[in-house]
This record gives C-alpha cells, sequence and structure tokens, in this order.
C-alpha cells in the first residue's frame, strides 16, 4: 500500500497517520500486563516489530519513539525499504526533571493544581463538574485540604538540563530530525507563568538542531501562549469527537486560529471509539482540522484495520 499523505513540518516530511509508543510501552510506568510484555519483564521486540511492520506496509511512515523502542525501531529501519521518520520522545510526563529546590514538580502535584485552580479562567475546568474519563479528571482534580504554592516557590522552579542534554544527544546518534517535548511539565509551567523555562527548553532543542513540536494537553491555554512565547514547529495535542482535556469547544477555537501543524493524540478517546474509526477520524480532519494524528495500535489486526480506515479518510 503506498504511503498515507504527508505534511511538511520545516522541511520533514511525516505521514498524517502516526503510530503512537504508548500501546507498546505505557505498562513500564503503568504496570499491570500487556501484550507487548515479555517473559522477562522486557518489552517484546517480536510482537512490537511485527505491529511496526504491519503498520508500514498500511501506509504509516512516521512513529513516535521513546527509548525503551529504540532497538525495535532501528530493526524496522533496516529491513523497510522506505524512509521511516522517527520523532524522538522527550516530555516529561512525570515532570522529574524540573524542580523546586531540587525536589521534582510531581511531588508537589496537588498544590500544583491547587494553585491553577485559584487562577485559571471561569468555566476552565468544565470537565471536572461532569461525567467522564478518570484519564481526564486526573489532570484538574486534587485535595482540597492542599494549599497553592506560594509566589516564592514558583520562581524557584528551574530544569535540569543535563537529563534533557543527554536525550537530545542520544536521539542524534538515531539521525532524527524532529523531538517531542513538553508533556505534563508544559501545561504546569505554563499555568504557573513559568513558560520561560519552556523557551529555554525550546532553544536546547534547537541547538542541537532538532524541530521541536510541543505536546500539551490543556490546549485553549497553553497554544495561545506558546505562539507567542516559543519557537515550536507544531503541536500535539489531545483530541477526539468525544473531549479534550478542556472544553472541546475552546479548544476547537483555539486550534483553528494556528496555522502551524496540529497533530491530535487520543483521537479515539482512549478506545471509546474504535468501533467507529471511519467518524472518528473524518471529524478531526474534516471538522477539527487537524493535520495529523497519532494513534497506537495494539494488534496485527488493529494496525490493518486503523491505517487502512485512515488512508481512505485522508484521500477524501
Amino acid at each position: 500500500m503506498k504511503s498515507i499523505s504527508k505534511f511538511n513540518v520545516e522541511g520533514v516530511e511525516v505521514t498524517r497517520g502516526i503510530l503512537g509508543c504508548d500501546s507498546f510501552i505505557s505498562w513500564l510506568y503503568e504496570g499491570g500486563g500487556s501484550l507487548f510484555k515479555g517473559s522477562d519483564g522486557k518489552i517484546d521486540s517480536s510482537k512490537t516489530l511485527e505491529v511496526m511492520k504491519t503498520s508500514v506496509e498500511c501506509g504509516v511512515r512516521s512513529l513516535d519513539v521513546s527509548p525503551p523502542l529504540v532497538e525495535v525501531f532501528n530493526r524496522l529501519r533496516k529491513q523497510s525499504d522506505e524512509r521511516i521518520e522517527g520523532l524522538g520522545a522527550i516530555q516529561e510526563w512525570r515532570c522529574a526533571n524540573f524542580m523546586i529546590d531540587s525536589v521534582p514538580l510531581s511531588k508537589h502535584a496537588e498544590e500544583i493544581k491547587a494553585t491553577m485552580c485559584s487562577t485559571l479562567p471561569p468555566n476552565f475546568l468544565e470537565h471536572s463538574k461532569v461525567a467522564i474519563p478518570s484519564y481526564v479528571r486526573s489532570f484538574f482534580l486534587h485535595e482540597n485540604s492542599l494549599k497553592p504554592l506560594t509566589v516564592s516557590q514558583i520562581e524557584r522552579i528551574t530544569m535540569n538540563s543535563e537529563f534533557f542534554e543527554k536525550k537530545l544527544e542520544f536521539y542524534q546518534r538515531l539521525d532524527l530530525k524532529i523531538v517531542l517535548y513538553g508533556g505534563g511539565a508544559a501545561d504546569w509551567l505554563v499555568a504557573l507563568g513559568r513558560s520561560d523555562l519552556l523557551e529555554n527548553l525550546t532553544r536546547l532543542i534547537r541547538r542541537y538542531g532538532f524541530i521541536p513540536i510541543l505536546v500539551c494537553h490543556w490546549a485553549s491555554l497553553v497554544l495561545p501562549r506558546a505562539e507567542k512565547e516559543l519557537d515550536a514547529a507544531g503541536y500535539v495535542i489531545p483530541l477526539n469527537r468525544l473531549w479534550s482535556i478542556q472544553s472541546l469547544a475552546d479548544v476547537l477555537r483555539v486550534t483553528k486560529k494556528i496555522r502551524k501543524p496540529i497533530i491530535a493524540m487520543k483521537p479515539l478517546a482512549r478506545g471509546a471509539l474504535a468501533n467507529d474509526l471511519e467518524g472518528a477520524f473524518e471529524f478531526l480532519f474534516k471538522k477539527a482540522g487537524v493535520t495529523a494524528v497519532l494513534v497506537g495500535v495494539s494488534s496485527v489486526a488493529e494496525a490493518k484495520q486503523t491505517f487502512q480506515v485512515l488512508q481512505m479518510v485522508c484521500t477524501r
């Protein structure tokens, strides 16, 4: 099958369907079982490679690459006649390398949520009041007994540059062109008024020769500020027909004003739209106007079904 249609980001071509890595590695940090967990407790390289190869056969030429997948990714590249573009992940999901007095922000998670809840615009936390997935609720709800961070604490937030430099050097050896960065740290830093640290990280990424694409969850809050303050080449945000992290209407209003590439993650609402792939992708490309989707698959059969439908939607 021919390649899924592509878009250009600063001279690099990326397919509008990007194979996500969460299906392969989420168990490494969330625990539990996985189809990709081998008997030795490590990633089952054979199963992972099989799904990756099937995705390529169905037109995917771009993959989300995290360090645990590098060995499999290298094998895929060697066995493929196609140019496979890897998007190296350095996003800080657990916020361990942004710190207050050497203590990771992850240790202050509840205080940070309390801080943001006291400063965010009215109705911003719309989702915290309705029946929504626990995944979404976790971004907002906090223990009411905890006090917000002080101004002094926020001013003392620092970045562990060495951590990011080592990852960038690692991806340089893989001949990657694009780096995904931000994650949970992006939401927190922007909401706390410390987007200057994200700006420093963006400059660091460019200094190492990579094209930076910012990953964030609170799109209607982060993207307007990122457009003014960061030199990011594009954005990855959670977006699907059912929900975004904030009000779906607010997110669409913001994204439609942005001309840089926007990539939708969680496009199938964590499986809730798996039985309506065509409708899910049609919404994102036709109504939401995203440039691409980043979607994970858990089997060869799922890869075939998902990317064949995506191929069809992208050619309309």
